[in-house]
């Protein structure tokens, strides 16, 4: 698979996400309860962050990508660039919680849902790569180096195949905890962020309309 390819999968997959968020935020979200929706909506940007780290980490050096890191040796840099981009959603909900509602309860309330949400999505999309892909992540010279690291063994091929199913579905299963784990200490002090701020305008509207009076 090319790298052109890559791009216009990478741009169908934004496209559709894009079109089932506007979808569900059209017609379900609106009704939603404010902290309820924060969840859901940062629940789903979190998780597509996750699955775009996940998809690049485990498929970039294999020919389903068209071995992308070998004419592209920047991908390594995108996982990071992602991980970091959720971890960094994670504090913008919690920041808007804690903005919208003036307490910082709502804003770990956001996180620990959202974190939840978006760690199920991350578990899927692990189980949605590995299994499919399986055999062409067998070919992965990383993964081989991984396990030698571990090792410190040359793996035959059924170790490497338990050593790609264990690790993904470790991977996976760590992130239902991991998500929320960020939503309160990540979104915790993005809330307090907000309701500082929120108090400040507050109290700055108070002193203008007592000068005006």
């Amino acid at each position: 698979m090319s790298g052109h390819l890559f791009e216009a999968m990478s741009l169908t997959g934004f496209s559709f996400f894009s079109f089932t968020f506007a979808v569900l935020y059209r017609h379900l979200l609106r009704s939603v309860a404010m902290k309820k929706r924060l969840s859901i909506i940062f629940g789903l940007l979190v998780g597509a962050m996750w699955t775009g780290e996940v998809v690049s980490g485990n498929l970039g050096g294999t020919a389903v990508l068209g071995n992308l890191r070998e004419t592209h040796p920047d991908i390594y840099g995108l996982a990071g660039w992602l991980a970091l981009g959720a971890v960094g959603m994670t504090a913008v909900g919690g920041f808007l919680a804690g903005y919208r509602s003036g307490r910082t309860g709502s804003a770990l309330r956001v996180g620990i849902g959202s974190g939840l949400i978006s760690g199920l999505i991350t578990l899927s999309a692990l189980a949605t790569v590995i299994v499919p892909f399986h055999n062409e992540m067998m070919k992965d010279p990383s993964n081989i180096r991984e396990f030698e690291r571990g090792a410190h063994d040359v793996p035959s091929e059924a170790e490497l195949s338990r050593f790609i199913y264990s690790d993904g579905l470790a991977g996976g299963l760590n992130h239902v905890w991991i998500g929320p784990l960020l939503g309160i200490t990540v979104g915790g002090p993005g809330g307090l962020a907000g309701q500082w701020l929120r108090r400040s305008a507050n109290a700055t509207r108070q002193r203008r309309q007592l000068t005006q009076m």
